[in-house]
C-alpha cells in the first residue's frame, strides 16, 4: 500500500499541472475560401507543417467513452513525433477549450507503436501513467485510424494564426485556429478579417477528432 502512495501523489500533482488550451476555431467554407485567405495572409507567413495524426484507445474504448483522446502526431514527413492526451473538451461559438498534456517520443519508437499499438502500454511516460491510473486502461491498445493536416502558421496583428487543410478519408475540411488568452476579442479580430475580404466562414462545432470519428464532414449552415 505504501509503495503506491508516491505514485498516486505524483499523478495528483501532474493533474494540477495539465494546462487548458483555449483556441478560436473558425471553419472555412471550401478550398476557394482557404486559398483566398492564404493569399491575403502570405506576407505574414512564418512556416508550414505537414502533420500526420494517429489515434489510439484500448479495446473497450475507455478513453473515447470518457471524451479523452490519445494521439501520436508526426511532423514534416517524420522529422519528429509528439504524444498527447486531450481531455474534457468543450467547443461553443467558435471557442474551444481542452486540457492537453504533451511529450516528445523518439521517432523510431513512435513508428513501432503505430505498427504494434499494444506497445503503447509499455512506454515509460507520464501520459501513459495518467491514462492507466485515471481511465483503467491496460496494455491492450488499438489504433483508431489517422488523418493528415497541412498547417500554415502566420503572425498577424500580434496573433499566431494557424490555417489548416485537413485531409480525412472521406473529404477535406478547412479551418483557421488561434490559441488565445482572450478568445472573444481575438475571434472578433479574425471574423473582421474574414468578413472584410468576403471569405465565407462559420464557427467550428466539432473538433477534428470528432469529425474524424463521425466519418463525415459537418454540414454548411452560415452564409454571408
Amino acid at each position: 500500500m505504501t509503495k503506491g502512495k508516491p505514485f498516486i501523489n505524483f499523478l495528483r500533482k501532474l493533474r494540477t499541472l495539465v494546462p487548458m488550451e483555449v483556441e478560436v476555431k473558425l471553419r472555412l467554407k471550401d478550398s476557394t475560401a482557404h486559398q483566398k485567405l492564404s493569399n491575403i495572409l502570405s506576407p505574414y507567413h512564418k512556416q508550414t507543417f505537414f502533420q500526420e495524426n494517429i489515434f489510439f484507445d484500448d479495446k473497450d474504448s475507455k478513453l473515447s467513452s470518457n471524451a479523452a483522446v490519445l494521439r501520436l502526431r508526426f511532423y514534416n514527413l517524420n522529422s519528429h513525433c509528439i504524444l498527447s492526451l486531450k481531455e474534457k473538451p468543450t467547443i461553443s461559438d467558435g471557442i474551444s477549450r481542452v486540457q492537453e498534456l504533451e511529450e516528445p517520443v523518439p521517432l523510431a519508437t513512435a513508428t513501432e507503436y503505430v505498427a504494434k499499438p499494444q506497445l503503447l502500454g509499455q512506454i515509460d511516460s507520464k501520459i501513459m501513467k495518467m491514462v492507466k491510473q485515471e481511465y483503467g486502461v491496460g496494455d491492450e491498445f488499438v489504433c483508431l485510424g489517422q488523418f493528415k493536416n497541412v498547417r500554415a502558421v502566420y503572425e498577424w496583428k500580434g496573433l499566431k494564426l494557424e490555417l489548416d487543410e485537413t485531409i480525412y478519408g472521406f473529404g477535406t475540411s478547412y479551418e483557421i485556429e488561434c490559441e488565445s488568452l482572450e478568445p472573444e476579442r481575438d475571434r472578433k479580430l479574425i471574423e473582421g478579417l474574414l468578413e472584410e475580404n468576403g471569405i465565407e466562414y462559420d464557427f467550428s462545432d466539432f473538433s477534428k477528432f470528432a469529425v474524424f470519428r463521425s466519418g463525415k464532414l459537418p454540414g454548411w449552415v452560415k452564409n454571408l
